[in-house]
């Protein structure tokens, strides 16, 4: 789907129609997360069941605890 952006006062905003709106499961207080990677640009939206940035950052860091720690010796070996 092609859309162009609309002029919304000094700002240029891109229009989800109603059909649109519904095929994604959002509505006007829906918090959206928009990322740029090069010349993309993706829209999602946040659910209230997705984990918090803070949540990602504690398990990741449990997990490479754990993981230094079953692979220490190994690891060093490599690093020699």
């Amino acid at each position: 789907m092609i859309q162009k952006l609309c002029r919304h006062g000094d700002d240029l905003v891109l229009v989800f129609n109603r059909e649109m709106l519904a095929s994604f499961g959002i509505d006007e207080e829906t918090p959206l997360q928009v990322s740029v990677t090069g010349t993309t640009v993706n829209v999602t939206p946040q659910r209230a069941d997705d984990a918090t940035s803070a949540d990602r950052k504690a398990r990741f860091e449990r997990a490479l605890e754990s993981t230094l720690t079953r692979y220490e010796k190994t690891l060093r070996k490599l690093a020699e």
